[in-house]
């Protein structure tokens, strides 16, 4: 009897089909990704300040001392912005609880902006907030942070008397 040699593999012509329909699908998911990539990136920003609001009230009330959160704003269409969260209890001959890091104050953290993101407004008086040993804001400095991207969609994160952030959506 005669054996037969088989061979397995792919040929040249279903390799050049697989890479047609893998090009063909890159071709109508990267302008769908590209439209994505910023508002994700403006709705990760707000989320990251509404976290870190929250983590600052925490410290607070861990540390039984004041935290303030000082905000740096642009002039949009600039891009940039950002914030510091740093522990405001009068250390190095600062100021306890008034929102302004003097003195030898330590920095906590300091966020800016993504690519692409804009931090453009924050209501607080002087662009300054943070919360007392007991978790309510310094001072009832109440107000909202405006984070816009390119395209003009925003978020607003508002902080409330009861020491509560809350995260809005403006289409």
């Amino acid at each position: 009897m005669k054996q037969r040699n088989r061979q397995t593999g792919f040929t040249l012509m279903e390799l050049i089909i697989v890479v047609a329909i893998i090009a063909i699908s890159a071709a109508i998911a990267i302008p769908g990704i590209m439209n994505w990539l910023p508002n994700y990136r403006l709705s990760g920003a707000a989320r990251e300040l509404f976290s870190n609001m929250q983590k600052a009230k925490s410290e607070a009330v861990k540390r039984n001392t004041s935290i303030g959160i000082a905000f740096t704003t642009v002039v949009f269409p600039a891009t940039g912005g950002g914030y510091t969260v740093f522990i405001d209890d009068g250390e190095g001959g600062g100021t306890p609880g008034n929102a302004v890091q003097d003195g030898g104050e330590r920095l906590l953290f300091q966020i800016t902006m993504p690519p692409g993101c804009s931090l453009v407004t924050a209501t607080f008086n002087g662009a300054r907030t943070g919360y007392n040993s007991r978790g309510l804001p310094l001072g009832n400095r109440i107000g909202t942070v405006t984070i816009r991207n390119a395209r003009s969609r925003s978020f607003d994160v508002a902080l409330s008397i009861a020491g509560y952030a809350a995260i809005t959506n403006n289409p």
